[in-house]
């Protein structure tokens, strides 16, 4: 299993009771972990993915060609003086 963090949330005392019965019912080890469960099916849900070949900052890196060689460290003092 992976490093889990300690985390405090408030929830209902309903919302509890109705966590720890499903728990219980589906042989879970605590609320904790169906708490984890709901948070994955979450994340799953939004994962965003991107395409890559679409996107128009991807396809604009190597176009622009620089008088200077160390824009990337000294950005600042030329975009800004």
């Amino acid at each position: 299993m992976a490093h889990l963090h300690r985390t405090q949330i408030y929830i209902e005392e309903e919302q509890f009771q109705k966590l720890r019965f499903v728990a219980e019912k589906e042989h879970l080890n605590g609320v904790s972990e169906l708490i984890r469960r709901a948070v994955d099916f979450f994340l799953k849900t939004k994962a965003v993915k991107t395409d890559w070949g679409r996107d128009s900052l991807t396809k604009a890196v190597g176009k622009i060609r620089l008088s200077v060689t160390d824009a990337s460290e000294k950005h600042d003092r030329y975009l800004y003086g």
